[in-house]
Parts: structure tokens; sequence; C-alpha cells
């Protein structure tokens, strides 16, 4: 059964988050507030917990997940490369709205590649997902919490119902203000390419890799 508990996403309980660190950690799958839209997280190394994600959402299973993680060194733990142009986007635009496809580092499950060799990548610029983060020590995926092909709702009540007994944890910080999802870039091309435009504005994406492609 389902566990949902309140959290401040601004000035999060650390009790609340240690909690669902643990739930993390252990394999489960919880719902939780970013900077854009609530996600789903699970421990990003543990292809098990990853592997649950596509029938919660009821997708196909050969679709890559994003992951979040609260560090520079933690990104670059799970990438086999950073190009120039990699490097730039990461130091101008981290914390923030930004995604970053890099090439895999060989450890990262196939869950989340699927066959790709690339991996998303993203540094929230959100207290809650920082911390819980950082309480987990490992990337936590981060794909939006709806059933596949239908907009994300807008509140953990809607999501229970929509999402069912697959989550094992939800983190209800009410309704998010409006936003737009992250925008992705790949930098494992060269040149790199926009993949999803978002809430960063791919004139500033410019500014810094004039190169983009889209």
């Amino acid at each position: 059964m389902s566990i949902s508990r309140t959290i401040d996403a601004a000035e999060p309980d650390e009790g609340v988050l240690r909690i669902a660190a643990a739930a993390i950690r252990e394999g489960g799958v919880i719902v939780y507030p970013t900077d854009t839209v609530y996600g789903i997280g699970a421990d990003g190394l543990n292809a098990a917990a990853v592997g649950r994600i596509p029938a919660i959402k009821h997708r196909a299973e050969n679709k890559p997940i994003l992951v979040i993680v609260d560090s520079l060194s933690a990104a670059r733990e799970l990438t086999a490369e950073v190009s120039a142009a990699g490097e730039r986007l990461m130091e101008a635009f981290w914390p923030g709205p930004l995604t970053l496809i890099f090439a895999a580092a060989p450890h990262v499950p196939a869950a989340l590649t699927h066959g790709t060799g690339t991996i998303g990548i993203r540094i929230p610029a959100h207290p809650l997902c920082l911390r819980l983060a950082a309480f987990c020590g490992c990337p936590i995926t981060s794909t939006s919490a709806n059933v596949s092909g239908q907009r994300t709702p807008a509140t953990v009540g809607e999501m229970q119902c929509s999402l069912g007994p697959g989550i094992d944890l939800f983190l209800d910080a009410g309704i998010l203000p409006a936003s737009l999802p992250s925008t992705v870039v790949d930098v494992s091309l060269s040149p790199p390419r926009l993949v999803r435009a978002g809430a960063l504005p791919l004139d500033h994406i410019i500014t810094v890799i004039p190169d983009v492609s889209s």
C-alpha cells in the first residue's frame, strides 16, 4: 500500500527526506516534487527498481530514463566522456532546468540507457531534490509522474489514483507552479543537438554553445 507524506518543497523536513531516501536505497519507487513537475524516483543504478517504472507509467520499456544528481562529481561518475560543450553548459546552467545527454559510463544499467549508450543527467535548482539525492547517495530517476501519453496530474491525490500501488511513497508538496519540462541537449554529439525545447530558452544555450543544432 502506498504511503503519502506532506513536505515543504522549499524547506523540506529532514526526517521525511530520510524516509524517502531509505525507500529509494531499498529498491523502492517514489513520487517527488521537482523544480519542473512531479517525478517518479528510483535508484538509477538499481536495474530492478528502474525496471518497475515502465509498468507504472504503462509505457514500452524501450525509452531511456533521465536521472538527477546533486553534484558535478556525481554526474561525471555516470559518464564515459564530457565534451567541451558539455563542460560549458554544466558550468553555465547547472543547477537548473537543463538536462544534458552524455555517453554513458560502462556501469550504467541498460534499464536507463535502453541500448542508446547515452544517459540524460540534470542537477536541479531545487532544495528538496538536491537534499534527497545527497541523502540517497545515488542518481535518482526523474521521469514525469504520469501515465504515458496523458498529462501529469496537478495533485498527488490524482497521481495516487492514476499510478496505482506501484508507487511506494508519495511526497506531497501541493500543486506545483506551472512550469515547462527541462530543456534537453545531447552533448554526446558534435555539434550538440537540441532534443527537447523546455524551460531553458534556446537563445540562452546559443550564447554558450553557438553551434548547437535543433
